[in-house]
């Protein structure tokens, strides 16, 4: 009896521990960029609070610099289950996704948290939207702003809009679009590339950002920054498997959104003060890099230069049944709103 008894205990703390270990589940990440950086901190930042948030039954194993895919299958990767949850680039899907694209169009000019926010309340209250994603079997969590571009070169560098006749530039995304229409030699790439890009002469410049050109150590190449005055983009989205999300409890799920709604906050505090710091490493001290602005009439150009590129993305949302100018309206008037409560609450981390 005795020894019956041991066996139904024994089965029992088996079944105990086969239930824990199933209870437990583990994400597998990936993020296109290196572990270096504000958004690296932010990515790490997700992960950290998905475990602490569930007592550990959600954790996340990430990879860094696009181990598991490249930047441009990232969107079909994550719908088909290759990881189960990471960062899709707008500018490398954006035939596929130009929902998310269209954050990153020049468009109207706002504060990043602001582009975040806005970006964030359309994709989780838009129908249409929410049905696309589910078409691309994604659940999406937030989103990612990026600082205002800088043009970054070797050499002498864009002085004026007619320096890019011919100058090597590096095509990362449509901002760059306008270097083609001035005649520049585009050079599709990532923008993770560019540092061996512009070290093996392929390319001459770059748009990037402050603190990326820091984190990525592009500032050892470059001797020029041009302010081309571009507006804040927010076409970096975190997305998860739908079916991998489907399979969590309603409980880990919300807990994943809150996640996403505070990362953002969280991201915007930290890229605001390593924007400071970046734009100081670049132009001040031993090896920094000269500043330059355009004339006058060449930043009265922007807007002009810009519109086929819009055009095409209109296009491109044509293509997948979707309404390019309804969708954004609707941006602008979020955009609207949230620069509203910024101006009226502050920013988050600024508030009493």
């Amino acid at each position: 009896m005795k020894t019956f008894t041991k066996n139904i205990l024994a089965a029992a703390s088996v079944s105990v521990m086969a239930l824990a270990a199933q209870a437990e589940t583990t994400l597998i990440a990936n993020e296109p960029g290196p572990n270096r950086g504000v958004r690296a901190k932010a990515v790490s930042y997700i992960a950290e609070q998905i475990t602490e948030r569930t007592g550990g039954e959600v954790k996340v194993e990430q990879n860094w610099g696009g181990a598991l895919f490249k930047t441009n299958a990232a969107l079909q990767s994550l719908g088909l289950g290759v990881a189960d949850m990471g960062v899709i680039i707008g500018a490398y899907s954006a035939s596929e996704f130009p929902e998310l694209q269209m954050a990153g169009l020049q468009l109207k000019p706002a504060h990043p948290w602001v582009m975040m926010q806005a970006m964030y309340e359309l994709f989780t209250t838009n129908e249409k939207v929410q049905a696309r994603l589910d078409e691309m079997n994604v659940e999406y969590i937030l989103t990612f702003s990026l600082t205002p571009g800088i043009l970054v070169c070797s050499g002498d560098g864009i002085r004026k809009l007619s320096d890019a006749s011919g100058t090597k530039i590096a095509h990362t995304g449509s901002s760059t679009d306008i270097f083609g229409e001035l005649g520049g030699n585009l050079v599709s790439m990532p923008i993770y590339d560019v540092y061996q890009g512009m070290e093996t002469g392929l390319v001459e410049c770059s748009v990037s950002y402050a603190y990326y050109t820091v984190a990525s150590k592009l500032n050892e190449l470059i001797d020029t920054i041009t302010d081309m005055r571009f507006s804040s983009l927010a076409s970096l989205a975190t997305v998860v498997n739908k079916d991998t999300f489907n399979s969590l409890t309603p409980e880990q799920q919300e807990i994943i959104r809150q996640v996403g709604r505070d990362t953002m906050d969280y991201y915007a505090e930290q890229l605001a003060e390593a924007d400071i710091a970046a734009m100081k490493t670049l132009t001040e001290g031993e090896g920094a890099a000269e500043l330059v602005e355009l004339p006058e009439e060449d930043y009265a150009r922007m807007s002009e230069l810009f519109q086929p590129s819009i055009e095409n993305w209109k296009a491109d949302m044509a293509a997948v049944g979707m309404d390019g100018d309804a969708l954004m309206a609707e941006l602008y008037e979020l955009i609207d709103k949230w620069t509203a409560v910024m101006e009226t609450e502050g920013l988050p981390w600024e508030r009493g």
